[in-house]
């Protein structure tokens, strides 16, 4: 849907992209994801939401690992020393939401992050901790609903230890960066729902912390429920404008099975591809 997700939200992935829609999930559910960036990058995530009544919301746990190989390269050999490393993030956390109303969704999340920039090469690492918070709202005008998500709030990111200049042998401490965080906004309804089909349209604002305003469109079209159809655009994107994909579910006993497709053209970076599957108990 082109990721424009924020006001709809409502499977295991909402743990990203808000987690308010985990709320709105009623049953044991566990979905994992796959994804290949360009430049062989590989995430591959985990996400296990458990609705509990004692908590009279959705206890919600995720586990990410976004991993490549990269050449080592010093101002003195620019095309490689002949070594390579390993980059990697690591991501576990644990986001609670609940159904405060009949009409207002809120969820909050805490995750910690590590990052490795090449340790075994003697580059520095990274670990801290981030918050996630959202809310999806029902005007009660049909299924329309507005929705708010700030993702990666936390302190600033300073890798450990000191930088040791091979030529002069001074002694510095590595500079802080913000956080990727992230404000989203969007509003999602469907114009087309019965028993046999549904259209769900969806519109979102994206504001980075650290770049200039993204606006995005999603459909989606899916038929009893268990085929779907989507489609989506970033309309201030570069490259990766257009996203389409293709879903389908399946009943085996009292286990509901999905499988999901989605293909983004990234242009000159390439395709990039992400498979997700998902079991609801």
């Amino acid at each position: 849907m082109g990721e424009a997700f924020v006001a709809v939200a409502n499977d295991p992935s909402a743990i990203y992209w808000n987690p308010a829609g985990l709320a709105s999930i009623q049953t044991r559910e566990a979905a994992v994801s796959h994804v290949d960036w360009p430049a062989e990058i590989h995430y591959d995530h985990a996400t296990l939401v458990l609705p509990s009544r004692r908590l009279g919301g959705s206890l919600a746990f995720q586990f990410g690992v976004l991993g490549t190989n990269i050449d080592e390269t010093s101002e003195t050999a620019p095309f490689g020393t002949g070594r390579t490393f390993t980059y990697s993030d690591v991501v576990a956390g644990m986001t609670f939401a609940r159904r405060w109303t009949d009409k207002l969704l809120v969820g909050v999340g805490a995750k910690y992050l590590h990052e490795d920039l090449g340790t075994d090469i003697g580059a520095p690492a990274i670990s801290a901790m981030l918050f996630d918070v959202g809310s999806i709202y029902y005007l009660g005008l049909g299924s329309v609903r507005i929705a708010t998500s700030l993702s990666n709030f936390g302190s600033e990111l300073k890798p450990s230890g000191n930088y040791v200049s091979p030529y002069s042998g001074e002694v510095r401490t590595y500079d802080g960066y913000d956080p990727p965080m992230v404000f989203r906004y969007g509003v999602a309804f469907e114009p087309i729902e019965n028993a046999t089909q549904r259209l769900t349209t969806s519109i979102e604002m994206n504001q980075p912390a650290d770049n200039q305003q993204v606006l995005k469109a999603g459909l989606e079209w899916s038929y009893r429920r268990v085929f779907a159809l989507r489609t989506g655009y970033n309309f201030r994107a570069d490259a990766m404008k257009f996203s389409t994909g293709v879903g389908f579910a399946s009943q085996f006993g009292s286990v509901r099975g999905t499988l999901d497709y989605a293909f983004t053209d990234g242009g000159p970076l390439g395709s990039i591809h992400r498979l997700s599957l998902g079991v609801r108990l």
